[in-house]
Protein backbone atom coordinates (compact mmCIF):
# COMPACT_ATOMS: atom_id res chain seq x y z
CA UNK A 1 0.00 0.00 0.00
CA UNK A 2 1.37 3.38 -0.61
CA UNK A 3 2.44 6.00 1.84
CA UNK A 4 0.90 8.55 0.28
CA UNK A 5 -2.55 6.99 -0.58
CA UNK A 6 -3.12 6.37 2.80
CA UNK A 7 -2.16 9.67 4.18
CA UNK A 8 -3.92 11.43 1.67
CA UNK A 9 -7.11 9.05 2.28
CA UNK A 10 -6.79 9.46 5.85
CA UNK A 11 -7.00 13.30 5.87
CA UNK A 12 -10.27 12.82 3.36
CA UNK A 13 -11.83 10.25 5.74
CA UNK A 14 -11.46 12.93 8.40
CA UNK A 15 -13.09 15.86 6.87
CA UNK A 16 -15.90 14.08 5.37
CA UNK A 17 -16.65 12.24 8.85
CA UNK A 18 -20.19 11.42 9.14
CA UNK A 19 -20.50 10.47 12.76
CA UNK A 20 -18.02 9.49 15.23
CA UNK A 21 -17.56 6.17 15.79
CA UNK A 22 -17.71 5.52 19.63
CA UNK A 23 -15.54 2.16 20.62
CA UNK A 24 -17.24 -0.08 23.17
CA UNK A 25 -17.11 1.01 26.44
CA UNK A 26 -16.92 -0.86 29.70
CA UNK A 27 -20.33 -2.07 30.52
CA UNK A 28 -23.17 0.63 31.80
CA UNK A 29 -20.83 3.71 30.51
CA UNK A 30 -22.26 3.71 27.09
CA UNK A 31 -24.17 6.69 26.28
CA UNK A 32 -26.64 8.02 23.41
CA UNK A 33 -24.62 9.86 21.36
CA UNK A 34 -27.61 11.76 20.06
CA UNK A 35 -28.77 12.78 23.31
CA UNK A 36 -25.14 14.05 24.64
CA UNK A 37 -24.19 16.33 21.78
CA UNK A 38 -26.32 19.14 21.43
CA UNK A 39 -26.83 19.78 17.43
CA UNK A 40 -29.26 22.47 15.71
CA UNK A 41 -30.77 21.37 12.48
CA UNK A 42 -29.42 23.17 9.67
CA UNK A 43 -32.61 25.22 8.78
CA UNK A 44 -32.10 27.15 12.19
CA UNK A 45 -29.10 28.12 11.39
CA UNK A 46 -27.45 31.69 12.51
CA UNK A 47 -25.72 34.29 10.21
CA UNK A 48 -23.95 35.51 12.95
CA UNK A 49 -22.91 32.48 14.52
CA UNK A 50 -21.33 29.97 12.19
CA UNK A 51 -20.88 27.15 15.09
CA UNK A 52 -24.78 27.29 15.45
CA UNK A 53 -24.84 23.37 13.50
CA UNK A 54 -22.89 22.23 15.69
CA UNK A 55 -24.89 23.26 18.99
CA UNK A 56 -23.03 26.12 20.16
CA UNK A 57 -25.94 29.14 20.96
CA UNK A 58 -22.96 31.37 21.56
CA UNK A 59 -19.62 31.20 19.47
CA UNK A 60 -17.80 32.86 22.44
CA UNK A 61 -18.08 28.81 23.91
CA UNK A 62 -15.98 27.79 21.05
CA UNK A 63 -13.55 30.82 20.65
CA UNK A 64 -12.87 30.61 24.45
CA UNK A 65 -12.53 26.91 24.17
CA UNK A 66 -9.86 26.96 21.65
CA UNK A 67 -8.14 29.81 22.52
CA UNK A 68 -7.59 27.70 26.34
CA UNK A 69 -7.00 24.80 24.45
CA UNK A 70 -4.14 26.09 22.50
CA UNK A 71 -2.61 27.49 25.25
CA UNK A 72 -2.30 24.74 27.15
CA UNK A 73 -0.59 23.11 24.52
CA UNK A 74 1.62 25.46 23.48
CA UNK A 75 2.68 25.63 27.03
CA UNK A 76 3.51 21.85 26.96
CA UNK A 77 0.87 21.78 29.73
CA UNK A 78 -0.54 18.34 30.03
CA UNK A 79 -2.25 17.72 32.37
CA UNK A 80 -4.28 21.01 31.61
CA UNK A 81 -5.00 19.79 28.31
CA UNK A 82 -6.20 16.64 29.49
CA UNK A 83 -9.06 18.34 31.39
CA UNK A 84 -10.29 19.60 28.21
CA UNK A 85 -11.09 15.91 27.26
CA UNK A 86 -13.93 13.81 26.97
CA UNK A 87 -13.88 10.20 28.27
CA UNK A 88 -13.26 8.12 27.16
CA UNK A 89 -11.60 10.06 24.36
CA UNK A 90 -11.39 8.07 21.02
CA UNK A 91 -7.70 7.94 19.10
CA UNK A 92 -8.65 7.03 15.69
CA UNK A 93 -4.91 5.71 14.22
CA UNK A 94 -4.31 3.43 11.36
CA UNK A 95 -7.82 2.71 11.26
CA UNK A 96 -8.28 1.82 14.93
CA UNK A 97 -9.59 3.46 17.47
CA UNK A 98 -7.94 3.45 20.75
CA UNK A 99 -10.31 5.22 23.95
CA UNK A 100 -8.60 6.92 26.47
CA UNK A 101 -10.67 6.24 29.40
CA UNK A 102 -8.88 8.57 32.36
CA UNK A 103 -7.18 11.65 32.42
CA UNK A 104 -4.09 9.89 33.91
CA UNK A 105 -4.07 7.72 30.97
CA UNK A 106 -4.40 10.63 28.41
CA UNK A 107 -1.66 12.44 30.32
CA UNK A 108 1.05 9.31 30.69
CA UNK A 109 0.10 8.91 26.57
CA UNK A 110 0.39 11.90 25.85
CA UNK A 111 2.96 12.72 23.16
CA UNK A 112 1.69 9.42 21.46
CA UNK A 113 -1.68 10.97 21.03
CA UNK A 114 -1.14 14.98 20.84
CA UNK A 115 1.61 14.46 18.15
CA UNK A 116 4.00 17.21 16.01
CA UNK A 117 1.45 16.90 13.47
CA UNK A 118 -2.16 17.05 15.56
CA UNK A 119 -0.21 20.33 18.01
CA UNK A 120 0.87 22.22 14.55
CA UNK A 121 -2.71 21.78 13.53
CA UNK A 122 -4.10 22.52 16.14
CA UNK A 123 -2.14 25.59 17.45
CA UNK A 124 -2.48 26.95 13.35
CA UNK A 125 -5.96 26.87 13.53
CA UNK A 126 -8.13 30.14 13.13
CA UNK A 127 -11.50 29.61 14.94
CA UNK A 128 -12.91 31.83 11.73
CA UNK A 129 -11.82 29.23 9.57
CA UNK A 130 -12.96 26.26 11.45
CA UNK A 131 -15.42 24.01 9.27
CA UNK A 132 -18.86 22.79 11.76
CA UNK A 133 -21.00 20.29 11.11
CA UNK A 134 -23.99 18.71 12.91
CA UNK A 135 -20.65 16.16 14.59
CA UNK A 136 -18.99 18.95 15.89
CA UNK A 137 -16.13 21.71 15.43
CA UNK A 138 -13.46 20.16 12.77
CA UNK A 139 -9.45 21.20 13.72
CA UNK A 140 -7.31 21.21 10.66
CA UNK A 141 -7.76 18.10 8.56
CA UNK A 142 -10.01 16.36 10.82
CA UNK A 143 -6.87 15.94 13.34
CA UNK A 144 -9.43 16.99 16.36
CA UNK A 145 -13.51 16.94 16.93
CA UNK A 146 -15.02 19.30 19.54
CA UNK A 147 -18.15 19.48 20.51
CA UNK A 148 -20.91 19.77 23.70
CA UNK A 149 -21.25 16.91 25.30
CA UNK A 150 -23.58 17.31 28.61
CA UNK A 151 -23.19 21.08 28.38
CA UNK A 152 -19.76 20.92 28.19
CA UNK A 153 -17.42 21.70 25.77
CA UNK A 154 -15.05 19.16 24.92
CA UNK A 155 -12.50 17.91 22.51
CA UNK A 156 -14.25 13.94 21.83
CA UNK A 157 -11.99 12.82 19.26
CA UNK A 158 -8.16 12.88 18.14
CA UNK A 159 -7.07 11.17 14.65
CA UNK A 160 -3.61 10.58 14.53
CA UNK A 161 -1.73 10.56 10.99
CA UNK A 162 1.50 8.37 11.52
CA UNK A 163 4.47 10.48 10.56
CA UNK A 164 7.61 8.47 9.56
CA UNK A 165 9.28 11.65 9.36
CA UNK A 166 9.01 12.96 12.59
CA UNK A 167 12.92 11.86 13.41
CA UNK A 168 14.02 14.61 10.37
CA UNK A 169 12.49 17.30 11.83
CA UNK A 170 9.25 17.25 9.35
CA UNK A 171 6.07 18.33 10.74
CA UNK A 172 3.45 17.20 8.46
CA UNK A 173 3.37 13.88 6.60
CA UNK A 174 0.73 14.87 4.12
CA UNK A 175 2.66 18.11 3.53
CA UNK A 176 6.09 15.96 2.37
CA UNK A 177 4.06 14.02 0.48
CA UNK A 178 2.93 16.46 -1.57
CA UNK A 179 6.09 18.25 -1.90
CA UNK A 180 7.48 15.11 -2.97
CA UNK A 181 5.40 14.09 -5.38
CA UNK A 182 5.22 17.34 -7.03
CA UNK A 183 8.98 17.58 -6.79
CA UNK A 184 8.92 14.49 -8.87
CA UNK A 185 6.49 16.04 -11.71
CA UNK A 186 8.71 19.21 -11.73
CA UNK A 187 12.12 17.24 -12.15
CA UNK A 188 10.12 14.81 -14.98
CA UNK A 189 8.91 18.01 -16.93
CA UNK A 190 12.44 19.79 -16.49
CA UNK A 191 10.50 22.74 -14.99
CA UNK A 192 13.48 24.60 -13.62
CA UNK A 193 12.12 27.60 -12.01
CA UNK A 194 9.47 25.28 -9.93
CA UNK A 195 12.51 22.64 -8.87
CA UNK A 196 14.37 25.75 -7.81
CA UNK A 197 11.36 27.10 -5.36
CA UNK A 198 11.90 24.11 -3.98
CA UNK A 199 15.22 24.17 -2.58
CA UNK A 200 16.60 25.61 0.87
CA UNK A 201 19.51 28.11 -0.09
CA UNK A 202 22.24 28.06 0.20
CA UNK A 203 22.05 24.45 -1.28
CA UNK A 204 25.13 22.11 -0.45
CA UNK A 205 26.40 20.63 -3.31
CA UNK A 206 28.46 17.22 -2.56
CA UNK A 207 30.98 15.66 -5.32
CA UNK A 208 33.82 13.35 -4.73
CA UNK A 209 34.16 14.73 -1.56
CA UNK A 210 34.23 18.18 -2.36
CA UNK A 211 31.47 20.77 -1.57
CA UNK A 212 30.08 23.90 -3.31
CA UNK A 213 27.40 26.45 -1.88
CA UNK A 214 24.48 27.61 -4.89
CA UNK A 215 23.64 30.46 -3.03
CA UNK A 216 20.41 31.43 -4.99
CA UNK A 217 17.92 30.49 -7.00
CA UNK A 218 19.14 32.45 -10.17
CA UNK A 219 22.62 30.61 -9.71
CA UNK A 220 20.50 26.90 -9.74
CA UNK A 221 18.97 27.19 -12.41
CA UNK A 222 21.47 28.45 -14.84
CA UNK A 223 23.84 25.34 -13.37
CA UNK A 224 20.92 23.44 -13.38
CA UNK A 225 22.14 20.69 -15.26
CA UNK A 226 25.48 20.48 -13.35
CA UNK A 227 23.86 19.75 -10.14
CA UNK A 228 20.40 17.77 -11.03
CA UNK A 229 22.69 15.21 -13.48
CA UNK A 230 21.08 12.68 -15.02
CA UNK A 231 22.09 9.99 -12.13
CA UNK A 232 20.45 12.28 -10.11
CA UNK A 233 17.21 12.73 -11.88
CA UNK A 234 17.13 9.12 -12.48
CA UNK A 235 17.19 8.12 -8.91
CA UNK A 236 15.07 10.30 -7.88
CA UNK A 237 12.64 9.79 -10.43
CA UNK A 238 12.59 6.01 -9.37
CA UNK A 239 12.37 7.10 -5.68
CA UNK A 240 9.11 4.87 -4.31
CA UNK A 241 8.10 7.44 -1.62
CA UNK A 242 6.95 4.20 0.78
CA UNK A 243 10.85 3.15 0.68
CA UNK A 244 12.75 6.15 1.94
CA UNK A 245 15.31 6.25 4.10
CA UNK A 246 14.98 8.18 7.21
CA UNK A 247 17.08 9.67 10.53
CA UNK A 248 18.25 12.98 11.94
CA UNK A 249 19.36 14.75 8.97
CA UNK A 250 16.44 14.38 7.23
CA UNK A 251 14.93 12.21 4.18
CA UNK A 252 17.17 10.06 1.67
CA UNK A 253 16.16 10.35 -1.88
CA UNK A 254 18.20 7.08 -3.45
CA UNK A 255 21.69 6.20 -2.13
CA UNK A 256 21.97 9.73 -1.25
CA UNK A 257 21.75 11.77 -4.46
CA UNK A 258 18.99 14.24 -2.55
CA UNK A 259 18.35 15.07 1.02
CA UNK A 260 15.42 16.50 1.97
CA UNK A 261 14.56 18.22 5.28
CA UNK A 262 12.45 20.92 7.14
CA UNK A 263 13.76 24.69 7.00
CA UNK A 264 11.90 27.20 8.57
CA UNK A 265 9.03 25.47 8.48
CA UNK A 266 9.55 25.06 5.11
CA UNK A 267 10.16 21.29 3.30
CA UNK A 268 12.92 21.55 0.58
CA UNK A 269 15.84 19.84 -0.31
CA UNK A 270 19.14 20.85 1.34
CA UNK A 271 21.48 19.03 -0.27
CA UNK A 272 22.82 17.21 -3.66
CA UNK A 273 25.52 14.41 -3.66
CA UNK A 274 26.56 13.94 -7.42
Amino acid sequence: MKKIAFLLGLTVAATALTGPVWADQKAGSTKDFSTTVAAAPATQQSVNNPYYNAGFEDPKEFTTFLAKLQKAVSESKSKEVAELMSYPLNVNKSGKTFPIYTKEEFVQKYDRIMTANVRAKLLAQKPDQAFSNSNGIMIGDGELWISKINNRVVVYAVNVIENPYEVAGIDNPVAFAHFFNKLQKDVAANNKAAVADSISYPLRVNTKGKSMQIKTKKEFIAKYNDILTAKVKKKFLAQKEDKLFVNWQGVMVGDGELWIGQVDKKISVIAVNR
